[in-house]
């Protein structure tokens, strides 16, 4: 199991990456504007977020056409070994993940929304593909039913490439698609802090605690 944090935001990522349960930080540009931040704050982003411990940082390479995105997408690797290019799963950016890919630089497809987008992502050679759950369901669609078909095609094929699920709302999404066999999850970190929320739980924090202090007094 793989967990991921969606933001750019330096004060909430830094306590729950200290925690190591936490795998890295994804970022596009729409988190970044988010966080008050522009592409020219990415080498920035990537120098706290693996000094806090940040094993893959993911960063979006921008631009019009394949040449431009696989340059962008070369300069964002070059950055260091933790970072994954990102690309969106349109043609010009399938195209720069192939080349991308073919350098052995890691690599995910965003902003897949079907699952034959899963069998580009395969045959570029992607990383990971980053399906959204919650705009699949805005959208109308059965979100569940297309990223779990989206898995099975990956499984059956001896794919490499993984489902990393992006856009979840609640923890309720995130234990119903590992129960479907989907391991990579990137979530913001308000619904991180779900993972850890449970009311029996933080009873049991509060007996367990007085217990001590009725011991030791």
């Amino acid at each position: 199991m793989r967990l991921y944090l969606d933001t750019a935001d330096r004060a909430a990522a830094e306590p729950l990456l200290a925690t190591g349960l936490f795998v890295g930080l994804t970022t596009n540009p729409t988190i970044l504007q988010r966080a008050s931040l522009g592409v020219s704050d990415i080498p920035d982003i990537y120098r706290w977020a693996a000094g806090a411990g940040a094993r893959e940082v993911f960063f979006q390479a921008w631009g019009q056409d394949t040449a431009t995105l696989i340059q962008r997408g070369q300069q964002l690797r070059d950055l260091g070994n933790e970072v994954v290019v990102k690309l969106v799963a349109s043609r010009a950016g399938s195209t720069a993940c192939a080349e991308l890919a073919a350098r052995d630089v890691p690599t995910l497809l965003t902003a897949v929304y079907a699952p034959s987008q899963a069998i580009v992502a395969a045959a570029a050679g992607a990383t990971y593909i980053a399906p959204y759950l919650g705009k699949l369901q805005d959208a109308g669609r059965d979100g569940m039913a297309d990223i779990i078909a989206m898995h099975q095609i990956l499984t059956a094929t001896g794919s490499q490439t993984r489902v990393l699920l992006a856009s979840v709302r609640d923890a309720t999404a995130i234990v119903s698609l590992a129960r479907h066999g989907i391991q990579h999850f990137t979530m913001a970190p308000s619904v991180a802090d779900q993972l850890f929320a449970d009311e029996l739980t933080a009873d049991a924090v509060r007996i367990f605690e007085e217990a001590v202090l009725v011991t030791s007094a």
